[in-house]
């Protein structure tokens, strides 16, 4: 064993055992206050997060309901070549309450063309197919995107499609009787615990009977009748797990003059949209292609159109930050790419119906483009919580580490990577609401500070959660909560990902971080040393996250 080898070990144990120290000493947890027993439990959401959350509950005979707006689970991975619906220019409101009808429930059936909708149409609006194209790859290794009692087999590739994926989210819920044609009762008069096709409009709090009430829209085709059926009702339940993931809705830049750019077509197709419709590169032939946005959905579009594309183009803005995932998105981008500064405006269009070659778009440093064909918008995605109302992110800001609300600790938010951190924080949420866990208290999530310069981007505080949101240390504070809670009120012990997954992730990491974002001088200690400040580190991108980007920063 080499000397280098030695001092390795011996830092990383020492980190590793100072930071098992600090955790132990900040777990003073205190007793959840519950009006009566949590029995009946809602999840929101059949992506990998809501799955496991529904298993964990079912496993330990919690009443459950599982509401997933598509056919099928899967989440953010469920593939399919229907396209969503139209984003909206500018953004419109995320806010169903204005379409629930007075009385519920209620049922309704649409025939095509009611109110100037094709059946094809109202379908796609309510599920909103997912933003992944036929080609996607994952961009984090099998290691840390698997859910447990479903391996991937040896010969699975260690880079995953978004086919084999799908698979795996499917075998997951199908081994828990969860899937789509699943219902599995444990007695006769069992209810189904999944519903897909079911939208959920509101979510609100009854301060009389202290229940959750959940406003539900589900749609049913009728091929027989050629139409579509919709019901309205509402479901109470003790508590709410919302796992609804972050590509709620596309976002649209306001940018001057984009409504006016957005309704130019060539024939019926339009020349602007965002990046949640596409599919298949062949389009783009031959074609002048401006993408705007560098993140990562931006980078890996660019990569699977260039062999197609005339001419290809990234309008960049500057970034918030200049963490490692941004740097390596710049560096996934072809080298025929051209780069060019933000977007100020489209200039005015003569016509809307012969594209938009002809059209200006000026750049903030003055300068016009000219000659695009199409434009795909890579600008990210809105998000919004369904509960509380007024809150305008997914997920409020005064929540623990843990996901639990603090003013109410029946409701609960996923929060972490599911496919790491969803394990321990479904047997968590599980263990409170049977009283054999507490709740860690409010304090205990603002003990960690900002460094120097690093803010929200309108000088607010990051919240320790959000802080904590891919980092390792996520999930050694998880293990300890919860097998603490086990040596006092009882229950089984977790065990934390085996050391060799770490091992392979972070030699991952090392390998595409090398890809032109730091150079090879100063590797070595950089691993798992904070004290670099001008140098993007492998730390800036956890490996139990590896690369995984929400594309916030466009």
């Amino acid at each position: 064993m080499s000397s280098y080898t030695i001092l390795l070990t011996f830092i990383l144990l020492g980190v590793s055992i100072l930071t098992q120290a600090h955790l132990q000493s900040v777990f003073e947890t205190q007793k959840p206050i519950f009006h009566h027993p949590i029995e009946r439990v809602a999840v929101v959401g059949a992506g990998p997060a809501g799955l496991q959350a529904a298993a964990h509950l079912v496993e330990h005979n919690f009443t459950v309901r599982l509401f997933e707006r598509a056919p099928h689970p899967g989440g953010t991975w469920f593939y399919s070549e229907e396209t969503p619906s139209r984003e909206s220019y500018p953004d419109d409101s995320l806010d169903y309450s204005a379409q629930i009808p007075l009385q519920l429930p209620a049922t309704k059936y649409y025939q095509e063309g009611d109110d100037g909708l094709t059946l094809e149409e109202r379908w796609t609006r309510h599920w909103r197919p997912r933003p992944v194209w036929s080609s996607l790859f994952t961009n984090s290794p099998k290691i840390s995107t698997e859910l447990p009692d479903v391996p991937y087999t040896p010969d699975t590739p260690y880079v995953l499609s978004h086919r084999t994926i799908q698979r795996h989210v499917r075998s997951y819920a199908s081994h828990h009787c969860l899937n789509s044609n699943d219902h599995c009762p444990r007695t006769p008069s069992s209810p189904q615990v999944t519903s897909y096709s079911t939208l959920v409009a509101k979510v609100e709090k009854d301060e009389a009977s202290h229940v959750w009430i959940l406003t539900l829209r589900r749609l049913n085709r009728l091929p027989e009748s050629n139409r579509i059926q919709e019901e309205w009702w509402t479901e109470a339940f003790d508590a709410v797990v919302l796992a609804s993931g972050p590509y709620v809705s596309p976002h649209v830049p306001d940018i001057p003059g984009i409504v006016d750019w957005s309704k130019a077509r060539i024939n019926e197709d339009y020349c602007m949209y965002h990046s949640q419709s596409y599919r298949h590169p062949e389009r783009y032939a031959g074609k002048t292609v401006l993408i705007v946005g560098a993140s990562v959905s931006a980078s890996e579009i660019a990569r699977d159109i260039s062999p197609f594309t005339h001419r290809l183009i990234a309008s960049v803005r500057p970034p918030k930050d200049t963490r490692g995932s941004r740097q390596r998105s710049l560096t996934r981008f072809p080298n025929i790419t051209e780069f060019v500064p933000e977007v100020a405006s489209f200039q005015s269009l003569q016509t809307h119906t012969n594209g938009i070659r002809t059209g200006e778009i000026l750049l903030v440093n003055g300068s016009v483009l000219q000659g695009i064909d199409e434009i795909i918008l890579a600008t990210g995605y809105r998000s919004s919580a369904l509960y509380p109302p007024t809150s305008t992110t997914r997920r409020p800001e005064n929540i623990t580490w843990t996901g639990h609300y603090i003013p109410d600790p029946t409701l609960v938010y996923t929060v972490g990577r599911p496919w790491t951190i969803g394990r321990y924080q479904s047997y968590g949420f599980v263990q409170v609401w049977k009283g054999t866990a507490d709740v860690p208290p409010p304090e205990s999530t603002n003990d960690s500070k900002l460094k120097d310069g690093e803010d929200e981007g309108d000088g607010s505080t990051i919240p320790y959660w959000r802080e904590m949101w891919y980092g390792e240390a996520l999930i050694r504070r998880y293990v300890t909560w919860l097998n603490d809670a086990s040596l006092k009120d009882g229950g089984r012990f977790v065990d934390p990902p085996p050391i060799e997954h770490l091992e392979l992730l972070k030699y991952y990491a090392v390998v595409h971080l090398l890809n032109n974002t730091q150079q090879l001088e100063g590797i070595g200690l950089n691993l798992f040393s904070p004290f670099s400040p001008n140098q993007h580190l492998v730390t800036d991108l956890n490996p139990w996250d590896a690369f995984v980007d929400e594309d916030a920063d466009w």
